[in-house]
């Protein structure tokens, strides 16, 4: 022991951080007489060789313990959600019934309370309704392993939800959708992709009609271009119309990236069937050259031109919605844009499936022409190897910026800073930390996680500007027991702790503004915070932490975070 605290005191040669480390090892010992004999010979020594140096007198101070006593009336309120209430004790929603609802602040952007029960009552009913607490255990690992031997039907699953979520909100009003699905396809990113379905079914048709009588290589190309595009839309509207989705139990953050996923799998039906089939057929044509009708071949090249126009209202429009986007997202350039990754994914497919299209089309066109000129077949086939190329370079754009969004790629810098200042002018905020926000599938969709330091003598001064000071001094004056003052601390402790919840709840809906709205709201807080006390006195819960970590899913479909 004597040669373990020697080689501390070499390591430690203050003797007011030797005082400290003792203290911590034999903070339970009322004073230094307490210490082995050992240890009092070595302390003193080290006091004595270290006065004219440090001058601190070098003696254990004794911990002082406080013992606190609670009666029966300071008791820990627990709440349980009615789904956890129903899973872990294996009740009906006809037991839920029986008890007193109770409402605490909701975690979700889209209502302001959610219900909730005491775990004391649940408890209560489920050991009246199971014969106590063995019974309940076996009912407990009866339905465990019930579940193990056989997955639970869907269909089954989504109604026992669907029943359990109108007998438990009978009494609110009906909950809105997080995204309403009405109309998504008449404007925006489904009227783009509806109307691409349509224009690439009539051209497929046309092209493959051209190709038949014809036998280019190069209408072959186009007509496997179009087959490509047409499928590819018609996945990119299920992905689309999948991930408006609400979030459930299975995906808690919703199906937003399934966007991504579908436009992936977008990108590459692209390569391999459009490009790479094309490439092989171009390349057979070359090994085995054809004749041309040169007839068909003026039927073809007036059909070329009818997609070079149905193909290019298609394109003006995807254009225009991204170009609409991207000076919303007040990016330089379309291309700046689409690299972000924050460009709706079924929007940047179209725009650059119709460009490949379109530049198809000419090459087409131009290949078909000095075919005719030439007499030669050889032009037809190297049209078809270009078409190939292009649809190469799209699918691999299009796979690699998907790619990126589905591995959790962050959002720029730039942005990162802009939303750390925005917290940091919070005024309970002492300091923003470790900020980590990536998109989740692409458009205005965020995940955003941020560790801050809250300043507690702030937001004690925000709980104080909600409260009547007279009332709370004679509330102070009253309180002449030990008992009494653990009850006051225990009341008000709870009441700031609500406080720091409503804050946060201010800072993530300032997060969804736009920039200069999120200012305004700052200097609306500052300048007016006697007015939300109602606001705080009706938060029941928040994490009672001075370090707290918040983790925010930022649904923004109407507006996003400050560019």
């Amino acid at each position: 022991m004597c040669k373990c605290v020697r080689s501390c005191f070499t390591l430690y040669n203050s003797a007011a951080i030797k005082r400290t480390i003792l203290n911590h090892h034999f903070q339970g010992l009322d004073k230094v007489g307490a210490l082995p004999q050992g240890l009092q010979f070595i302390l003193s020594r080290s006091a004595s060789s270290h006065a004219g140096s440090d001058n601190v007198e070098t003696e254990v101070i004794p911990k002082i313990k406080t013992p606190l006593k609670y009666d029966d009336s300071v008791k820990s309120v627990k709440y349980l959600t009615p789904l956890r209430a129903l899973n872990e004790y294996v009740l009906s929603p006809a037991d839920l019934e029986k008890l007193p609802r109770y409402y605490s602040r909701s975690p979700y952007s889209n209502e302001v309370r959610t219900q909730v029960f005491l775990r004391s009552d649940v408890e209560r009913i489920a050991l009246e309704k199971h014969g106590g607490q063995e019974a309940l255990e076996m009912r407990r690992k009866l339905v465990k392993e019930m579940e193990r031997k056989a997955s639970i039907d869907k269909f089954t699953y989504k109604k026992l939800a669907k029943e359990i979520k109108l007998a438990c909100n009978r009494d609110r009003n009906k909950e809105k959708p997080i995204v309403s699905t009405s109309g998504n396809w008449r404007v925006g990113p489904g009227r783009v992709v509806m109307f691409a379905i349509g224009v690439n079914s009539l051209n497929m048709a046309a092209k493959a009609v051209a190709w038949w009588f014809t036998g280019s290589k190069s209408m072959f190309s186009e007509m496997m271009h179009s087959v490509a595009d047409t499928l590819n839309q018609i996945l990119l509207a299920y992905g689309l119309r999948f991930s408006l989705q609400r979030p459930d139990v299975d995906h808690p953050y919703g199906y937003q990236r399934m966007q991504s996923i579908s436009s992936l799998i977008s990108g590459v039906g692209i390569f391999f069937l459009g490009s790479g089939f094309t490439f092989y057929h171009a390349v057979q044509g070359l090994i085995v050259p054809h004749g041309l009708d040169e007839t068909s071949v003026y039927g073809a090249i007036a059909v070329t031109i009818g997609s070079l126009l149905s193909e290019g209202s298609t394109l003006l429009m995807a254009y225009r919605e991204v170009k609409a986007k991207a000076a919303e997202s007040k990016f330089d350039s379309i291309r700046a844009y689409l690299e972000s990754g924050t460009a709706n994914p079924s929007t940047s497919v179209v725009l650059l499936e119709d460009t490949a299209a379109v530049l198809g089309v000419l090459v087409a066109t131009g290949a078909l022409s000095a075919s005719i000129w030439t007499g030669a077949t050889w032009p037809d086939t190297v049209g078809g190897i270009a078409i190939s190329g292009i649809l190469a370079a799209v699918a691999a754009f299009i796979i690699r910026t998907n790619t990126d969004i589905l591995l959790g790629k962050s959002i720029s810098l730039e942005r990162q800073e802009k939303i750390m200042r925005f917290i940091d002018n919070v005024k309970i905020i002492r300091g923003t930390y470790d900020t980590k926000a990536m998109l989740m599938g692409g458009g205005d969709s965020v995940r955003l996680k941020v560790e801050v330091d809250v300043d507690g003598r702030e937001l004690t001064r925000r709980y104080l500007e909600t409260m009547q000071l007279d009332v709370l001094l004679a509330e102070i004056n009253t309180i002449k027991t030990e008992e009494q003052m653990v009850h006051f601390m225990l009341k008000h402790g709870d009441q700031i702790v609500n406080t720091l919840g409503a804050e946060i709840n201010q800072i993530e809906e300032g997060l969804k503004l736009p920039e200069s709205e999120s200012s305004a709201r700052i200097n609306a807080q500052r300048t007016g915070r006697r007015s939300r006390a109602r606001l705080f006195r009706s938060c029941t819960f928040q994490p009672s932490c001075r370090k707290t970590k918040f983790r925010l899913l930022l649904r923004l479909f109407d507006t996003e975070l400050p560019p």
